[in-house]
């Protein structure tokens, strides 16, 4: 259950699972609180950090990108979505479904934003919004299809 965590880990820390219609998951461990929606890298050994742009380089280091579906306190574990249809994920300001802009990671941390608004080497990759989120909706969660979250590094 991707919108549950626990204080005592259930499973092992960094297994993957196949969910339903072919989402796939990480068993992680958080290491700050993270709200639904809110994207996080998880390392090989399945801690999860709440995604920065200081950190957008770590894919290099074996991180992969998650989205949370329910909150994580932190040091609690649970399972984050790697992959998937009709995933949250957490948005700051217009975001329209289906943008042929792109979407990169907002200032604020674990947040996505229009591709325009998102800083050099902060576009973000292999994640579609399929709901808009309101005009000037400040952090909102809305659903996307994640394929293979990364980042684009620009020179």
């Amino acid at each position: 259950d991707g919108s549950s965590s626990n204080a005592t880990a259930l499973f092992a820390l960094g297994s993957v699972a196949t969910g339903t219609g072919g989402s796939r998951w990480e068993y992680g461990q958080a290491t700050a609180t993270f709200v639904t929606g809110e994207l996080v890298l998880l390392n090989p050994a399945g801690t999860a950090k709440t995604l920065i742009s200081s950190l957008m380089t770590a894919n290099a280091d074996g991180y992969d990108i998650a989205a949370c579906q329910g909150q994580i306190n932190q040091g609690e574990h649970a399972w984050v979505a790697k992959q998937g249809r009709g995933l949250y994920v957490l948005c700051t300001g217009t975001i329209t479904a289906g943008n042929n802009t792109g979407v990169g990671l907002g200032a604020n941390s674990g947040r996505l934003v229009v591709g325009a608004l998102a800083g050099v080497g902060e576009t973000m990759f292999g994640i579609f919004l399929t709901s808009s989120t309101p005009t000037d909706s400040g952090q909102v969660v809305t659903q996307a299809t994640l394929t293979w979250p990364r980042h684009v590094r620009e020179q």
